[in-house]
């Protein structure tokens, strides 16, 4: 009896004997990610609101927000890829961040009114080893002022009618930091961390370790995992794309926010089955908790999850193919 060279089962096995690694494929059609370079004194809302307005896409929606005085990397997903959002939303992030030294403010940043002011005597040596003694696991304080909601209410909107709110510490990592300027009171830093980490609350926490207070004057995003600020579309640019027709261009496959998972490939029949909501048998031991699921003909058909029975996985997303 002829064995499957993927999963080593033997009887008849959909998935397709690959001769060579796992190619990238592509959802065809007005689905994907956007990496937009958004622009300081915007919000996320209205970075959506353009898109949808300027492309007539109806489903849209942001991957993780940056407050309004930021700028940099934000991933918009339209059409089909609105479903992996929450994926996007898991990777680690990369900043650069302006602090001011001295000077704190309600918000931890400049939009916000200065609650202490102090002289800054900090020597260089010294703010590199408050930097340092961040990096690594750490309960973070959020700020009153963010987007985080108390009883369905973002604590800013609370925060701006005078009421008290208590956030609550949250888990965080920082990988690095590492000092890029000093020019007192004004340092400036780049920072790579887990998802969910205030740089505001950082640059505020900086300032409470050195002992003279800060808030956070500009901040970068330059990077949302594999997602690069080098490879964004500036936000003013994206109305003359899709003028030009030429929004599919920038428009990055949706599986780019699944590749931490494996993948596998099945035949046309058995991907239409997957389509329809049928488990998928598979004896091959996968090493990750979803999987990636393929057609024959290189479209992205669904992400699956393990079925209640071992050696099956049962969809938990599934993604519209085209027949071969």
């Amino acid at each position: 009896m002829t064995h499957c060279t993927i999963c080593g089962a033997a009887h008849a096995c959909p998935l397709k004997q690959l001769a060579m690694p796992l190619p990238k494929f592509s959802f065809r059609g007005t689905h994907g990610i956007l990496n937009i370079d958004k622009p300081a004194g915007k919000s996320a809302h209205h970075v959506v609101h353009t898109i949808r307005k300027a492309s007539n896409i109806a489903r849209v929606g942001h991957a993780g927000t940056l407050d309004p005085m930021a700028t940099g990397v934000m991933l918009v997903c339209v059409g089909q890829a609105v479903r992996v959002t929450e994926y996007l939303i898991d990777h680690d992030k990369k900043y650069r961040a302006r602090v001011r030294l001295g000077i704190a403010t309600d918000t931890y940043d400049a939009t916000g009114t200065i609650v202490a002011q102090r002289q800054v005597t900090a020597t260089r040596e010294q703010i590199i080893d408050a930097l340092q003694s961040f990096v690594g696991k750490l309960s973070q304080m959020p700020p009153a002022y963010s987007a985080i909601k108390q009883a369905g209410v973002p604590l800013y909107k609370l925060a701006r009618r005078g009421i008290a709110v208590e956030t609550q510490p949250r888990p965080v990592e920082i990988y690095s930091l590492e000092l890029l300027d000093v020019a007192l009171p004004d340092i400036e830093f780049a920072v790579h961390c887990s998802k969910g980490t205030y740089i505001r609350s950082l640059a505020h926490d900086l300032g409470a370790t050195l002992g003279c207070g800060a808030h956070l004057t500009a901040l970068t995003r330059t990077a949302v995992g594999q997602f690069s600020l080098d490879d964004a579309l500036p936000l003013d640019q994206l109305r003359e794309v899709i003028a030009q027709g030429g929004i599919e261009r920038y428009l990055i496959p949706m599986d780019e926010a699944l590749l931490k998972f494996q993948a596998i490939v099945v035949d046309q029949a058995t991907a239409k089955n997957i389509q329809q909501g049928h488990r998928l048998q598979c004896g091959r031991a996968f090493t990750t908790l979803l999987l990636r699921a393929y057609s024959a003909s290189g479209e992205f058909v669904a992400l699956l999850a393990p079925g209640n029975e071992p050696g099956f996985w049962k969809p938990k997303k599934v993604f519209g193919i085209q027949d071969a």
